[in-house]
């Protein structure tokens, strides 16, 4: 596999039985699913990774640039956000559903982790301040004339 940054190849690493791939800017990319075992900085998986990783500069190359999946060279991946925070934006494979991280994001993964009441008590903010809104159409004439013609007895507004 090719970093998809550099085109140069990946290095696999084994963590806590796991291989991961990384690059020689300290890019990671991690096969389906694999990053949750790497994202919370209570997992010993994470801790190993990031000190791995920290022998590596952060913010080294273009990382707005959009990158081709490592395992599906032919597949451009997408960008998204990791949580709800909106604070790493990582990059996802459409087809494998490998996630490349550039160097840095392991480290602010773990910085805007949540604990398991932050996310109950982000979870209710969202459904508060987000949740649905019931919307009162128009009172038009063009409305009016519809109800009307349907069940005059329950016009009220229509004038």
């Amino acid at each position: 596999m090719l970093c998809p940054r550099t085109n140069t190849p990946l290095e696999p690493i084994l963590v806590g039985g796991i291989t991961v791939y990384t690059s020689s800017l300290g890019g990671v990319f991690f096969d389906n699913s694999q990053i949750f075992k790497f994202s919370s900085p209570e997992l010993k998986h994470g801790q190993v990774l990031l000190k791995y990783l920290s022998n590596y500069a952060e913010g080294e190359g273009e990382v707005a640039m959009r990158v081709n999946c490592p395992k599906c060279p032919s597949i451009v991946m997408m960008r998204r956000y990791f949580s709800p925070l909106k604070a790493v934006e990582i990059d996802e494979c459409p087809s494998c559903a490998g996630i490349w991280l550039d160097s840095g994001e392991l480290s602010k993964i773990h910085e805007n982790h949540l604990t398991p009441k932050e996310r109950k008590l982000l979870a209710h903010e969202m459904a508060t301040n987000h949740g649905f809104i019931t919307i009162k159409p128009p009172t038009t004439r063009f409305l009016c004339q519809l109800k009307m013609r349907m069940k005059p007895e329950l016009i009220v507004e229509c004038t």
